[in-house]
């Protein structure tokens, strides 16, 4: 947490961001979304996946990371993949 000494606001570094009021910590939104893209696991088979890694969500949940964060995920890697393709 960091406040401001101007305005004494409290703020993290997810506010202003689309994770701001996300229950989980940031990288394991990514780390279920990536499983989710990567190896085509089903919702279910994922929330039981991190259950046994002692993180406890439903399939719900992993379906509105999903909706919510799909299209930003995407923007972001192709601006890290834009200008490194190979000549064919």
């Amino acid at each position: 947490m960091f406040c401001c000494r101007a305005c004494r606001r409290k703020f993290n570094e997810r506010t202003g961001t689309p994770f701001n009021h996300l229950e989980f910590p940031t990288d394991i939104v990514f780390q279920v979304l990536l499983c989710r893209f990567r190896y085509k696991l089903s919702l279910r088979n994922l929330a039981e996946l991190f259950l046994l890694r002692g993180f406890e969500f439903t399939h719900q949940a992993v379906q509105e990371w999903e909706a919510r964060f799909a299209s930003f995920l995407a923007e972001q890697l192709r601006r890290r993949r834009q200008g490194k393709l190979g000549s064919r």
